[in-house]
This record gives structure tokens, sequence and C-alpha cells, in this order.
């Protein structure tokens, strides 16, 4: 950004500085970055499908999707087995809605999905999942509700199934800021983008008991709405199998706790007690069809600059299935935004998202075969300065024979200098991945990445990566091409 110097004025002051010289002329003060207004609307479903043989199985989904203007939405969603013999099937991807507004405040959406995943033996090939589908909804006070009818394929696999489904809406506020106001104070006007204030990296054990005596250990995260010192406070959370002989489970949760901090002024350790719902399933955890509870104690403590970390034990049970294990996780956790008490006092960071397109080619396969595979997938990077960044990804594979092989992954990355023109960036990420046959071992494995973008406009760039992905327990070694869309904005930081 140029600034004025005492040798460098605009030509529109420089006059009255000369005649007005008993008066300091002073550089005019820069204008506050300006918060850009938009809405999301956050989705929510459940349908029955029907598999060969007359199976049935409960699919939840849920989605975030983003104005595009002309009554155009798209955003990204997720899939996974509610309900049947199932759990543990995730399908991840975006969706394009049309709207079209109907008399008496009803309106229909006609909506397109293409993803991909699998699990539990699900037969879907090679996991690509469409879904077209028609949405009548209606006001129900602040939200929307309504009755679908939708269509869903595996066009690989054995799954094409027509079903009514119910789905419930609501729309919320979407604030944030250009990419250019990256590294300026943050007005002190509330959250922005989603709403999450902190967020944190996981590891957990889980201990089962029963007839399988597992010890599983998952590799995760969490994201917290409403991170003050203490009270009420919600999010998400996810986590993979990376050891115990569980490669390819993995979960989906919402979540809510409440958090005490006993002594704020002279003591910061917190004490918290957590409660969370959702769906997990795969490596052969016994979910069934996949709904899962988990509850948990613990403490935590701050240790300043907006970092925090914790311990907790808990137990997590399988809701109409066999699954029983007691949990153990240690977390460390960073505050995205200022704390609601002390707003207006953070930094605006620049985030950059991306829709992604892998081709793994040669993925090793348990039967000692190898052949390529093609995933979807999302990733979020958080700048911490103008060349580091903070990466979170998920990726499912859509073709190759292998559906339900899904990744995610953590790690950072050194890129050049944003800007017109092109730019060029390497990351090594860690993580889980399993399923689909691939030869992940306990789930653990490592991704590097070289890349260089192109700018679309100021705002997105197309990415082409390579790199290389490897399993530490197991005989997955493959290089990996990688083709991304990039959307870079402004959100509030510390």
């Amino acid at each position: 950004m140029h600034q004025t110097t005492s040798t460098d004025k605009p030509r529109a002051i420089a006059p009255w500085c000369g005649l007005l010289t008993a008066i300091t002329c002073l550089p005019a003060a820069a204008a506050e970055p300006a918060a850009r207004e938009s809405i999301v609307d956050v989705g929510i479903a459940y349908e029955q499908l029907r598999l060969p043989a007359d199976e049935k199985m409960g699919l939840a989904s849920a989605s975030v999707l983003f104005p595009l203007g002309g009554q155009w939405w798209a955003g990204p969603a997720v899939y996974g087995a509610a309900s049947g013999q199932r759990g543990g099937l995730f399908v991840g991807g975006a969706e394009l809605q049309r709207r079209f507004v109907l008399p008496w405040r009803w309106d229909l959406r006609a909506g397109l999905f293409a993803g991909g995943g699998g699990g539990a033996a699900a037969p879907v090939g090679g996991g690509l999942m469409l879904q077209a589908a028609a949405t009548l909804t209606h006001d129900i006070g602040p939200l929307r509700g309504g009755l679908s009818w939708s269509h869903v394929r595996f066009p690989s696999g054995e799954i094409s199934s027509s079903q009514l489904g119910l789905v419930l809406s609501w729309e919320r506020p979407f604030r944030y800021f250009d990419w250019q106001s990256a590294g300026q104070p943050q007005p002190a006007s509330g959250t922005t983008g989603l709403g999450f204030q902190r967020l944190a990296g996981t590891v957990s054990a889980y201990q089962l008991r029963g007839s399988d005596t597992r010890r599983v250990g998952l590799v995760g995260g969490r994201a917290e709405r409403q991170a003050t010192p203490s009270g009420v406070f919600t999010g998400i959370e996810a986590a993979a199998a990376a050891s115990g002989g569980a490669a390819g489970y993995m979960e989906i949760l919402g979540n809510v706790g409440w958090r005490w901090t006993p002594m704020p002024s002279t003591l910061p350790i917190a004490i918290e007690a957590r409660g969370a719902l959702g769906l997990g399933g795969g490596g052969g955890m016994p979910t069934e069809g996949g709904a899962i509870g988990k509850v948990a104690i613990g403490a935590s403590i701050d240790w300043g600059r907006g970092w925090r970390s914790g311990v907790e034990l808990g137990e997590v049970r399988g809701l109409g299935s066999t699954l029983r294990a007691h949990t153990a996780q240690v977390w460390l956790a960073m505050d995205l935004e200022p704390p609601a008490d002390a707003p207006g006092s953070g930094t605006i960071s620049r985030n950059e998202w991306s829709a992604t397109l892998q081709h793994h080619l040669h993925a090793r396969r348990k039967d000692g075969s190898a052949a390529s595979l093609d995933t979807v997938g999302m990733k979020l990077d958080r700048f911490v300065d103008e060349h580091l960044y903070l990466s979170v990804q998920a990726h499912s594979a859509f073709a190759g024979g292998a559906g339900a092989y899904s990744i995610g992954l953590v790690g950072a990355g050194l890129a050049t200098s944003p800007g017109l023109g092109t730019r060029f960036g390497a990351e090594l990420l860690a993580g889980a991945a399993g399923g689909g046959g691939v030869a992940t071992g306990s789930g653990a494995i490592v991704q590097s990445m070289v890349w260089a973008g192109w700018a679309a406009t100021p705002e997105s760039q197309w990415r082409l990566g390579v790199g290389a992905v490897k399993a530490l327990r197991g005989d997955l070694r493959s290089a990996v091409v990688e083709v991304a869309w990039t959307r870079s904005l402004g959100l509030g930081g510390r």
C-alpha cells in the first residue's frame, strides 16, 4: 500500500501547506476498512434412500450456500448415513441452486449436487454421487421448512433412488473485507465469516469396550462460536482415525458446551463440559446406522495472545448401535477473532478458500494392485503473515474404483505475495486417510505440494499443483496433481 510522506504529498494538499504556514499540515488518516455485507443460507435435510435388495438408508445433509445473484445460490454440502446399516458413508461436494419466488411466502428451489465419497461397503463404485432435487419451502418464524423430492445416483455404483425428504434452512449474516485490507485494524462491528471465533486441532483416543477392544487414535479439528472466557459455546467438530486398525473411520458432529473460569484475573484456567451429536462410522467401527453422541469434561489454560490448550475425558456411544468407548483428548486452539468483550481490537487476516480436484497417479490398494484415483475437496488457508499460512483440507474419492476413500489434512505453507499475476507456493500437511481399499495402513499420512497460481480476477485464482502423498504405516505412495480454484477475502483476526 502506498503511503504519503513529507516529500510525496498529494498535489491537492501541497498548495494549502504553503499558504497556511502557521498550521502544521498532517497526512490524512487512513480510511477505516469497510466491511462487505452478505448472507449465507445454512440448510439441513433428511431423506431415506432405497438401496439394492430393498435396503433402506437414512441420509442426512448439511449445506452452506452463498448468493450468486439473480436467485442463484451455490456452496459446499456434505451428506452422511444417519440410519440403516451404512454408518460411515460420507459424501462431500458442491451444490448449485436456483430459487423461484411463489405467492404467500412460498418458494421453489431447484438444485443440483455433485460430490465424492462412500463408506461402510455401500455399492458406490468410484464414489461419484449426483443428486437432483426440487424443494418447496415456507416461512417458519425465522426459519424456512419444507418438503423435497430428490433423485440420488452413484453412476459407477448400484445406488439409484428417488425419495421425499424434509428440509430446514435459515439465513445468517456473512461479513467480510477485501483481501487487500489484511493487516489493517479490524472495525468494532461484530464477527465476520460464519461467526466462528476459535479453531482447535485435536488428538483423541477411543478405548472401545465389549467384544471389540481396539484403542483407536484420531486426529481432527473443532471450530467454536462465542469463545468467551466463560459461558455457553457451540461449534462443529470432525475427526478421522490415524491409528488402531480403524483406517477409514470418520465422524462429524455438532456440539454445545459450557466453560467456567473461576478466577479469570489471577488464574487463567477454565473448567469445561461438552456434549455432541452427529454421524460417524467406517474402519470396522460398530456404529451401524451412523448416529453417535459424546459427552466430556475437562480443563483448559489460556496462554495469552489468543492461544489456549486443554485436556478432556469422556464417553462416546452409538445411538442405536453397540459402539461404546471411553475417550481422552488433548487440544490446542487459536482465537480467530477478538473475544466478545474486546471487539475491534484485532487485525484483519487474509483467508483463501479453494475447491480442488486431485489426481493420484499410483495409489496402492490393499490387494497389492496400484491404480489412479481422483478426489474432490475443499481447503481453507489462513495467513498469519504475508507469506506463511495454515491450511485445513478435506478430500474424497469420486473416480478410480476407490469410493469411500477420504482424506483430512492440516499443515502449513509458504506463498509469494498476492496480487495480479503469477503466484507460487509450497505446503506440507499431515492427517488421516482411509477407506476404498486404499493401502493407508493405520490411516496416518503426509502430503507435500508445490503450486503456481494465475489470477482470474483480483479476488480469485486458478492453481496447478504437483506433489506426493505417503502413508506412514502403509504401502500408499503416489504422486499427486491438483487443480484448484481459489477465492481470497479478509476476515477478522487477532
